[in-house]
């Protein structure tokens, strides 16, 4: 029978175990990214992650309709082209995207990111150019 400091030790050792994967310098695989849609920006509540599992919580606090477009790609975004109202997306590709986030509702979206740089952004006509990209590095 194990004793009452064995019994102490174990969940203890859980709880250290748990607070170190995730970290102080972003989020930790398995964890949550909020993203906030704005009319003239996307913000994400970490600018880091750990590989693996990646959930973009979305919440649209705007007065527009958004989607968030998650893309791998190193190119800065402020030097991407704009052709038609949206930008030009060479250099970067599609992981996945939620379409029309409407004012004031949220949306998930999980993925299993790799190390490298991803760009996070609504490329709706117009949205872009204000400036409604973010990058997110995961290594």
């Amino acid at each position: 029978m194990p004793s009452s400091f064995t019994r102490l030790l174990i969940p203890l050792a859980a709880v250290v175990s748990l607070v170190g994967a995730c970290g102080e310098d972003g989020a930790a695989a398995g964890s949550t990214i909020d993203v906030s849609l704005a009319d003239d920006a996307v913000t994400l509540s970490d600018a880091e992650a750990s590989s693996g599992t990646l959930t973009f919580s979305a919440t649209n606090d705007g007065t527009l309709t958004h989607e968030i477009e998650v893309f791998e790609g190193e190119t800065d975004p402020a030097s991407q082209p704009i052709e038609d109202g949206v930008a030009a997306t060479e250099g970067w590709t599609l992981v996945d995207e939620i379409e029309d986030i409407t004012p004031g509702s949220s949306a998930d979206l999980t993925l299993d990111l790799a190390p490298g740089t991803y760009q996070v952004v609504c490329n709706l006509v117009g949205h872009f150019e204000k400036g409604m990209y973010a990058t997110l590095t995961v290594s």
